[in-house]
């Protein structure tokens, strides 16, 4: 019974954000003597996962969520089985390892086909996380594709959850097309249907999402106000990664909008939140590097600003696997030294980002070599 109340309220910790309380309590629940009942057990394995992952310890959750699945106790088809599936891509994708989350995610889907389980909500939470893996890997084709596959399906089981999922995605796809006022309609439409879900973190990622669509369609001020809602819902109940992302693109709006002071304020949020944090997370120090820069060189501190560009680079350089998010953060960088005039570095930048969206970079041309078109 203590053992089970324990995992109960370790589970009740990680939904309020103690994270780090909840991970310590699911430690010791599976290292009792004599050990849990195998139900607890569970729980309090599935707990320790979701907590690593929400910490930031990406590559220790992944090996906790694959574990999990490989378990005979874990039914094929089931809901948890696709929980646990949808943890594991989203877990890879978020790592940055893009090949292995998409070709995780078509495997998982062509098991789900195999089992014949009737469509559960879960289901689509697979697929649409398969489709943000696919946007995040830049194959929109196939993205879209999979949405055309999904819509219908989600509008049979008459789900709002399941529709607001897919088109929460599809949104994403659009967005990346350039396709801005359908984007919006998509992100608009997904939050309306999961308002009613009790899923705060939903909640939180769908503002976060909208804001980007008010700032592709050039109004960044119409985004301020959704970011500082995302960041508060988000804040108790998602991962450290996922609340860092909404500190640092509020954090690049007030830049945009030329509110340098309120933006360093939150790039200070930001590195509160990474202080004691997974080493794991350099892309977002990184990219908190980036907005203490571009906040600073609006100030006027130029000196400090460069010392946070340097510092957003070389965190950059660090790492193995990346991804657009980070090719994105590398054209910003660029953006900032060719505002400074520094041609060479701004040039260094962009050609890593070109080279992360799969673009070959051109040699620069020799003066006096130049031939005409024949």
């Amino acid at each position: 019974m203590t053992l089970r109340l324990d995992t109960a309220f370790a589970e009740l910790a990680l939904r309020n954000g103690g994270d780090g309380e909840a991970l310590a309590i699911f430690q010791q629940v599976l290292a009792a003597d004599p050990p849990a009942d195998p139900a607890t057990a569970r729980r309090a394995r599935c707990g320790r996962a979701w907590a690593l992952e929400k910490l930031g310890r990406r590559e220790e959750a992944i090996v906790q969520y694959r574990d999990l699945l490989a378990d005979p106790a874990t039914e094929v088809g089931g809901a948890e089985w696709a929980l646990l599936a949808v943890a594991l891509c989203r877990s890879y994708r978020d790592v940055g390892d893009q090949a292995m989350s998409v070709d995780f995610g078509e495997r998982a889907l062509r098991e789900l086909a195999a089992a014949g389980a009737a469509p559960l909500d879960e289901h689509l939470q697979l697929g649409s996380t398969l489709m943000s893996c696919y946007v995040m890997r830049g194959d929109l084709t196939s993205a879209k594709l999979l949405a055309d596959r999904l819509m219908p399906l989600a509008r049979s089981t008459g789900s709002r959850v399941a529709l607001g999922a897919v088109e929460w995605n599809s949104s994403l796809i659009a967005r990346e097309q350039g396709r801005h006022e359908e984007a919006l309609e998509l992100a608009e439409r997904a939050l309306a249907l999961m308002a009613e879900a009790d899923n705060t973190r939903h909640q939180g990622m769908l503002r976060s999402n909208l804001a980007m669509v008010m700032i592709a369609r050039g109004e960044p001020g119409a985004a301020v106000d959704l970011l500082r809602t995302a960041y508060r819902i988000l804040r108790e109940s998602a991962k450290v990664c996922e609340v860092l992302d909404v500190v640092c693109l509020l954090g690049e709006v007030l830049v945009q909008l030329g509110d340098p002071v309120e933006a360093l304020d939150w790039a200070e949020r930001g590195r509160a939140l990474l202080d004691g944090a997974s080493d794991e997370l350099w892309r977002e120090r990184a990219a908190v590097a980036l907005v203490c820069g571009r906040a600073r060189l609006l100030e006027g501190e130029t000196e400090l600003g460069e010392g946070d560009l340097r510092r957003c680079r070389a965190l950059l350089a660090r790492a193995v696997d990346q991804d657009r998010s980070v090719a994105v953060i590398w054209r910003r960088l660029g953006d900032s030294w060719a505002e400074l005039g520094q041609q060479d570095e701004a040039m260094t930048a962009y050609q890593e980002a070109l080279a992360l969206l799969g673009l070959p970079v051109a040699p620069r041309l020799v003066p006096g070599r130049r031939r005409a078109l024949s």
